[in-house]
């Protein structure tokens, strides 16, 4: 049985859910996808349409988190498998003795010859976006083994991550792939392509709008019946940080470093050359275009670490240069055996990030933030700078395992004078925050999705707080500045497709972000 009580604006969504059996649930962050999830499951217990396991897929992070959920909402003591390989083989041996089993999506990949005769009547896919790529192998694996399961439930806030309506036509594929049909007609219907095989437009946003409304669920925080169980959310302004002359004059050199390549490969490629291939397309070895991206992608790397902290620039270089590291960048080993590392020893941005957090922390000793950067060097200097302030900061990466990373959360929830989470993109999916009103963007993530789901940290149904505020943080006139505006964009698109918002007369998107060369061209720092 259900323990929960859920909230106005989910219960018709639990009805569809139980009602048509296979769905995607596209509730935006923080509007309590799982506890809605939890309750179908039982109601279908009710009907005995589930009898035996119901499996839930999630990233590693989330594991535990779904165990204490699904303890909360039914009793039930879940399995989470997890552990060596002998350790997982007894637990699967256990599977029939549990209603719920978490496993995390590379288990099915690792482990498939065991996951594939066991007896299952629902899985749940949580953070769906996993299973994105239609080509990757743990995608495959996933709507293999969902295709003998008549209950599945994909669950994401983001179904399109990257501005590309390709993305959902992966996840529609693991949910119910009727809806989407064959990915050639996909494809014909919805995206015009160059003469390249890149994207150039998408078409016919409000038909594709229509198809997936027919099976998904869908609110988000805007919604009239949702808002007055959220917090009221500040975005403010991007925080423009200047940088000093030394790191100033390296920006300059990787910059016009940067724009050589870029020209010399519009001119040899053509002017629809992409930094990025295809959706889906795969790598040729020896093929000049990639070959030329990869020097693009070092040197826009350069430039992302220079402005989140010069230090990670350094020390790229120097893992580069150890004999027995396999880490760092040769481009970052050539600058640094030209000299300009030399001295390069300020932090502006740090700094800037480090003032903020201070300025808020000090209104009140019950506030808490949370600070997200895309660079574990980044997230370990704001924790060891906070803690050199006085003030207890706590860690949470992907470098963690599933256990420490639960114990780090909840030390952050449960223990006062632990006042802010410093996490990388580890911790923006699925990660229930509601203890912090502040959250600090200190870089910006590839992904819009990523994005969008860690705001969503702190906004939520959930929040122990009348008004949060979020703080993107970027370098005055650099890069950063157009991945923010390129990120905005992604967003329109997914909108469209998704909410069916923006959509112009011509059935797409207005694209406004202008080519990389165009941006770096006037703003060399």
């Amino acid at each position: 049985m259900f323990k929960g009580e859920l909230k106005p604006y989910q219960v018709d969504a639990v009805n569809k859910m139980v009602e048509k059996k296979k769905i995607l649930v596209a509730y935006q962050m923080g509007l309590g996808k799982t506890p809605m999830t939890i309750a179908a499951i039982e109601e279908l217990r009710k009907t005995r349409d589930v009898e035996e396991t119901v499996l839930v897929l999630c990233l590693a992070s989330l594991k535990y988190q779904w165990q204490k959920e699904i303890d909360k909402f039914t009793g039930d003591d879940a399995l989470v498998i997890d552990g060596s390989p002998a350790k997982r083989k007894e637990q699967y041996s256990q599977m029939s003795n549990y209603r719920w089993v978490i496993m995390n999506y590379e288990q099915v990949v690792n482990d498939w010859d065991i996951i594939k005769e066991k007896s299952i009547d629902a899985i749940v896919a949580d953070e769906a976006t996993a299973i994105k790529g239609f080509r990757a192998k743990r995608a495959k694996k996933v709507k293999e083994l969902a295709k003998r399961v008549s209950i599945r439930f994909a669950l994401t806030g983001t179904p399109i991550e990257n501005g590309r309506p390709e993305e959902i036509y992966s996840i529609m594929q693991f949910v119910d792939p009727t809806v989407l049909g064959r990915f050639d007609l996909f494809d014909q219907t919805f995206i015009v392509r160059n003469h390249f095989g890149g994207v150039q437009r998408y078409r016919n946003l409000p038909t594709l709008h229509t198809k997936l409304s027919e099976s998904s669920v869908r609110k988000t925080q805007l919604d009239d019946d949702v808002k007055p169980y959220l917090p009221d959310a500040v975005y403010r302004e991007p925080l423009l940080v200047p940088v000093d002359a030394k790191t100033k004059k390296v920006y300059n050199y990787i910059a016009n470093d940067l724009l050589d390549l870029l020209t010399e490969a519009s001119s040899l490629f053509g002017s629809n050359f992409s930094i990025q291939a295809h959706y889906g397309q795969a790598q040729q070895a020896g093929d000049p275009a990639n070959e030329m991206r990869g020097h693009i992608m070092s040197r826009i790397t350069a430039l992302r670490m220079l402005c989140s902290n010069p230090h990670l620039l350094v020390k790229s270089a120097e893992d580069f240069d150890r004999m027995d590291s396999k880490k760092g960048s040769a481009y970052a080993s050539q600058l640094k055996m030209d000299g300009w590392m030399d001295n390069l020893n300020k932090t502006p941005k740090l700094d800037a990030a480090i003032g903020y957090l201070m300025d808020h922390l000090d209104i009140d000793p019950s506030y808490k933030a949370v600070v997200f950067s895309s660079y574990l060097g980044s997230v370990d200097a704001i924790v060891a700078r906070l803690h050199n302030k006085g003030i207890n900061a706590i860690a949470y990466t992907g470098e963690m395992n599933a256990r420490e990373k639960e114990t780090n959360k909840t030390v952050f929830k449960t223990e006062p004078n632990t006042r802010v989470l410093v996490s990388s993109d580890a911790g923006g999916y699925g990660v229930d925050l509601p203890e912090g009103n502040l959250l600090v963007n200190y870089d910006q993530p590839w992904s819009s999705g990523m994005a969008m789901q860690r705001n969503g940290r702190i906004n939520r149904a959930s929040s122990e707080w009348e008004t949060i505020t979020i703080q993107d943080i970027l370098v005055k006139d650099s890069i950063e500045e157009r991945q923010y505006d390129t990120l905005k964009q992604k967003i329109a698109v997914a909108n469209a497709v998704i909410d069916g918002e923006g959509i112009n007369s011509r059935g797409g998107v207005d694209l406004t972000v202008g080519s990389l060369i165009s941006f770096l061209t006037p703003r060399i720092l």
